[in-house]
Formats: structure tokens, sequence, C-alpha cells
């Protein structure tokens, strides 16, 4: 396993993710079966297998888990700026929320609340990554097997 190629493509799959997920109007992707959280993932075992010259189901889900890691962690620190996570949340539903309802939803999304958010949202940006990353470890694994 090369370390530095897994670092890098893992690194392009979760900007790649990032920028689908929290994007306006490109997040709208995440209206077909949440696809943003998941191609980055498997955009990170593709680059991956371009980077070198095996690639085993192993490293794929590695690859795929490593990028959806680094989704969260840019998530995390994007959600206090409101741009992801929590933040990013509250920042969305404050057009269509009342006068009277902003307090109660801004108290839930802010401390105790944002933060078991976040969490949970890193628990899933993971649960994507291994999909992701067995997803392309099954497509470019069989392809590169035939060339």
């Amino acid at each position: 396993m090369n370390t530095k190629n897994l670092l890098s493509a893992s690194l392009m799959g979760g900007l790649i993710s990032i920028m689908l997920v929290n994007t306006p109007f490109v997040n709208l992707i995440n209206l077909l079966l949440c696809a943003g959280f998941w191609i980055g993932p498997i955009f990170a075992v593709w680059l991956y297998r371009r980077m070198g010259s095996t690639l085993t189901l192993r490293e794929a889900v590695i690859t795929g888990v490593l990028a959806a890691a680094w989704h969260a962690l840019f998530g995390l620190l994007l959600s206090p700026l409101g741009l992801a996570g929590a933040g990013g949340v509250l920042n969305g539903l404050q057009p269509f929320a009342s006068a009277q309802d902003l307090p109660d939803i801004e108290s839930a999304l802010t401390g105790i609340g944002g933060m078991l958010f976040n969490l949970v949202a890193v628990l899933i940006d993971l649960a994507f990554g291994l999909i992701g990353g067995l997803i392309g470890g099954a497509l470019f694994r069989a392809r590169g097997a035939t060339a």
C-alpha cells in the first residue's frame, strides 16, 4: 500500500465530497440517494487506482473510509462558520422558519445538540465512505483484472 498515494487520493475524494454536499445548487445531487457522500470515496478509489498499479478490496475500503474521514474533518471545521454540519443546517432553515420558531431551532442546533448532530454526521460520513470504497473497489478492481 502506497501511503503517499493513499493520502493524496483520499484527500481529493474528501474535497470533492465536501464540495458536492455543501455547494449551493450542486448539493441537490444529494437528492439522488445521498450521492454527494459516496461519489467522493468512489473518486478517491479511482484516483488511487490510477496512481498505483494494483488495487485490493482492502485498499479500496481504506481509501473510501479515509476520504470520508477527510470529508467529516472539513465538515467539522466548516460547521462553526455555518457552511456545513449543524451550522449549515441552521443557516439553511433560517429563511423558512418563523421568528417564533427560530430560537427553538437555534438552541437545538447549537451547544450539545449541535455537537451531537455533527457526531452523528461523522458516523454517517464514515458509513458512506465504506460503501463508496466497496463500490469503487468492485468497479475498478474488476476493470483492472481484465486489462
